[in-house]
């Protein structure tokens, strides 16, 4: 358990989601330009992207799991900090 609080591990965990959430991003963007993207509803936009985008589903996938891994990397940050705090209350008193 204690390995989950080494900096090293965080931040290269807090990389990879970020990496994870880029390349989500690109796979999931049309490279097509569209003239009228206003006249289009949201329905037909989402039909749009998953006809021409690079990897819709996949990019959705890494989106998610990027935006999941950060948020837990936070978590884990709060934590650290708060057991920081804590050991150095206690070892004052």
């Amino acid at each position: 358990m204690r390995f989950l609080f080494n900096k090293i591990t965080l931040f290269s965990i807090s990389f990879l989601s970020f990496c994870l959430i880029v390349i989500g991003f690109i796979l999931q963007i049309v490279l097509i330009p569209i003239q009228d993207i206003n006249s289009l509803s949201g329905k037909e936009l989402v039909e749009f992207q998953k006809e021409y985008a690079l990897n819709y589903p996949l990019g959705t996938g890494l989106l998610y799991l990027g935006i999941f891994l950060m948020i837990l990397v936070i978590i884990l940050f709060i934590i650290k900090f708060k057991n920081k705090k804590y050991n150095k209350q206690k070892s004052d008193a």
